[in-house]
């Protein structure tokens, strides 16, 4: 039985989501603007997180909604805005019962096309806080 009762999970590292936290505190910092970012492990548990001064208070907890969004779901919170789209009354049900984030801004990180954490971004236009995301994660991802 060995080996068959137990699944191995993997996780994005602390050191890694300070990394990517910082990446995007950088990008937005360049542009003057003020965000609040996380990163979550596989299980949507918070690993590393910033609100810059001057981001929006309730920011920090839609940055990390986000990122548990698409650790959990393994894609960006964009696209689970477009599959909720023509299902208004299931959106609001599913949002109410996970404290899931359907919109912009989150995006998973992955390793070997499996979820090992998310990243959220928020504070800004959503096109910005998606971008970062995307980046930011696209480049852990490669």
């Amino acid at each position: 039985m060995a080996g068959k009762d137990v699944v191995e999970a993997y996780d994005v590292s602390s050191e890694a989501a300070r990394a990517l936290v910082a990446a995007v505190v950088a990008k937005a910092a360049e542009l003057g603007r003020a965000v609040s970012v996380a990163v979550v492990d596989s299980a949507g548990t918070l690993v590393a997180f910033e609100r810059m001064d001057g981001a929006l208070r309730f920011s920090a907890s839609l940055a990390s909604e986000k990122a548990r969004t698409s650790a959990a779901f393994g894609r960006p919170t964009a696209a689970m805005e477009e599959l909720m789209t023509d299902r208004p009354g299931f959106a609001a049900s599913f949002v109410h019962e996970g404290g899931w984030y359907l919109g912009r801004g989150g995006h998973p990180l992955l390793r070997d096309g499996r979820p090992v954490g998310g990243i959220g971004v928020s504070g800004d236009s959503a096109e910005h806080e998606d971008h970062w995301a995307r980046e930011v994660a696209g480049a852990f991802n490669a």
